[in-house]
């Protein structure tokens, strides 16, 4: 590996390690939120006002810890590129990703000409649905 690929794959598993650190604290701060909610909400006397809310605040959360989930795995994903060599490598045709889109989004898998056009992606459709069932018990995840 010369000395600029070198620098590079630093420079990328850097911004990988603090991503990844950011949706850690993302998610561990929703699961702080959730656990302090649930006990004031044993603690209170609540109408359905405070119910509607309550439950609009715990879906919004959900769909956020949802998304840094997500992200995390991209994450893991693209740091184990990295450590195999194959990072920066589109993972459908092979060709290499554009730095541009690397400095972008450090964990991205895909070429532009291979990523998925976004009205194919899952998780933009239940924002486009709002009429989808919401999330009764809280946040779905667990830090370990």
């Amino acid at each position: 590996m010369t000395h600029d690929m070198t620098a590079l794959a630093d420079r990328f598993s850097d911004l990988l390690a603090r991503r990844e650190a950011e949706l850690t604290a993302v998610l561990d701060k929703l699961n702080k939120e959730e656990l302090a909610g649930e006990e004031a909400r044993d603690r209170e006397v609540q109408d359905f006002k405070d119910l509607a809310s309550r439950e609009t605040e715990l879906d919004a959360a959900a769909l956020d810890a949802e998304r840094a989930i997500k992200e995390l795995a991209q994450v893991g994903a693209a740091r184990r590129r990295l450590q195999e060599g194959h990072y920066g490598l589109c993972v459908k045709c092979g060709k290499p990703i554009d730095l541009r889109r690397l400095e972008a989004l450090p964990a991205a898998a895909r070429c532009l000409t291979c990523q998925p056009p976004r009205s194919n992606r899952p998780e933009l459709d239940r924002r486009q649905h709002p009429h989808q069932p919401s999330r009764k018990h809280g946040i779905p995840f667990q830090l370990q």
